[in-house]
């Protein structure tokens, strides 16, 4: 995590930094006491003593405590104390301390550093200056160490991270593959309907005049799928959202285009009808899919 963009995102600036490094000698000659009280609190906690088990355990986490502490006054805050802040969330994640524990910590460190302000802080302006600024630090330290716990979530696995890693990247490759399989083969498909378009141009000046005109518009509304289909798998391959709407369409085309054919043949009256119904409840289906993707459009802006 960037320290850059953390900054950005709680408003944290050089103002901020000069008053906590203002108030690091007045938390310094508390920083004891902190640590006695931080103790007084944890201890409440239940199964506080399965995390602190023993006086050697005990001893260094004062000692990283009271650093920790010392170290929201005095910075720097640069990258190096994200980092620093990342190891010891991963620490809290390593012996499954919940991170519940993590969120009432930060408020009691909150409410400390406030009685410290008020009792030690004379100047009322000053005083809300240095109450806002702790409160940023306070924040920015909480939402990097409750990362820590997001990142773990994430990193659920069944049989090896490393392994599942490899498996994920072969199948996404490998469906790309695919896609670039379907292209050709779509590409394919339009040079079929461009002899097919062709073929039934030809009936033109075989003196089948209807036949040839309904044939030749049924050949350009494939074309015209196909066309559609190629567009539509290009943009999927450069990651745009692979559209519904398009395959509804192609479906849609290939009866009005069988009703085409049929309506040369009157014994097919019956045939006709079913495709005609079944037009319609295409045409229904199409109307959703498309309101409901713009209807996804309109709240992505």
């Amino acid at each position: 995590m960037l320290i850059k963009k953390v900054k950005e995102n709680y408003s944290f600036t050089s103002w901020d930094e000069n008053l906590l490094r203002k108030l690091a000698p007045v938390m310094e000659k508390h920083s004891d006491e902190f640590v006695d009280a931080f103790y007084d609190k944890a201890m409440q906690f239940k199964n506080a003593t399965k995390y602190l088990k023993d006086d050697d355990v005990i001893n260094k986490h004062k000692g990283a405590l009271k650093g920790w502490f010392l170290k929201l006054f005095n910075g720097p805050y640069n990258n190096d104390y994200t980092y620093y802040l990342e190891r010891i969330g991963h620490a809290h994640v390593k012996v499954n301390l919940p991170s519940h524990y993590v969120n009432v910590s930060i408020s009691f460190v909150r409410k400390f550093c406030a009685d410290i302000i008020v009792k030690e802080v004379s100047a009322c302006e000053e005083r809300s200056d240095m109450l806002l600024s702790v409160g940023k630090i306070l924040d920015m330290n909480l939402d990097i160490l409750t990362a820590s716990y997001i990142e773990e979530e994430k990193n659920l696995f069944f049989i090896s991270k490393k392994a599942e890693n490899k498996l994920i990247n072969f199948a996404k490759r490998f469906s790309y593959g695919l896609n670039l399989i379907l292209v050709i083969g779509l590409v394919f498909l339009g040079v079929t309907v461009l002899g097919l378009f062709a073929y039934d141009i030809t009936h033109l000046f075989d003196g089948n005049i209807e036949k040839g005109l309904l044939a030749t518009l049924g050949s350009l509304m494939i074309l015209w799928v196909v066309i559609e289909l190629v567009d539509t798998e290009i943009d999927h391959l450069k990651g745009a959202k692979f559209s519904i709407k398009v395959f509804v369409s192609v479906a849609m085309v290939a009866i009005i285009r069988k009703i085409l054919v049929t309506s040369l043949k009157t014994e097919e009256v019956g045939a006709q009808m079913s495709l005609i119904a079944a037009l319609a409840v295409l045409g229904v289906v199409f109307w959703i899919v498309s309101h409901t993707e713009k209807g996804e459009q309109q709240q992505k802006h």
